[in-house]
């Protein structure tokens, strides 16, 4: 099952996100004489309700690292990507999800749920060539009964992480539900040790939600 469509704070994100990254990033970057273009962009967004906490996230891949990334779609190596190759490449990455996105509530880990099919975009190049292209996953995860003010939600992946990242987080919470956020937001350099990282880590400030009993903390 597929839902194609944003929540409200990646919707937010797609407009302003990218623009406070790089305000924050590109002269950095420029003075080290470094590309923001080499990087695979990684937006995060975490909606937290009274019963589920939704993940979804959004790879878009310049040019260069999508022409990796389409080599390995094409399994036959006929320089096209079919129909055939998108599935079983779609399910290595889900794969790929279910073992590398790991997130924990109050320090115990919780299981991840797919919440439709990942999602490939080639934008109009189906083919096996240097142009970019998008990558969108969505899981969620149960809010547990004892969830309540001064609860800790955190979120660690490994996806892409032997790829250079730009990585930008948004959060929001349902009518009652405040969520106090640290993102790890920013440029990640490649690691050749498979290493995952912790994308954000958010404390509830506030658990009034309309729809549920569970007491603060």
């Amino acid at each position: 099952m597929r839902i194609n469509y944003l929540s409200p704070c990646h919707r937010l994100f797609m407009h302003c996100g990218w623009f406070a990254v790089m305000a924050c990033f590109a002269a950095p970057c420029a003075l080290a004489h470094t590309s923001l273009e080499r990087y695979a962009r990684e937006s995060v967004c975490i909606s937290v309700g009274a019963g589920n906490i939704d993940v979804r996230i959004q790879f878009s891949f310049p040019a260069v690292l999508s022409l990796a990334e389409r080599k390995l779609m094409d399994q036959d190596g006929d320089g096209k990507i079919s129909k055939t190759e998108i599935v079983a490449y779609l399910n290595g990455v889900q794969a790929r999800a279910e073992q590398l996105l790991r997130m924990s509530i109050d320090g115990q880990a919780v299981p991840l749920i797919a919440l439709e099919d990942p999602v490939l975009d080639l934008q109009d190049a189906p083919g096996v060539e240097a142009h970019p292209h998008e990558l969108r996953l969505a899981c969620f995860a149960r809010v547990p009964k004892t969830f309540g003010v001064g609860s800790t939600v955190a979120l660690d992946s490994g996806l892409w992480t032997d790829a250079p990242l730009m990585v930008a987080v948004s959060t929001e919470g349902a009518d009652g539900i405040r969520l106090h956020t640290v993102g790890t937001q920013g440029l990640r350099q490649p690691s050749t040790s498979g290493s995952i990282f912790r994308i954000i880590e958010a404390r509830c400030a506030q658990w009034e939600p309309a729809s549920n009993t569970n007491g603060s903390k």
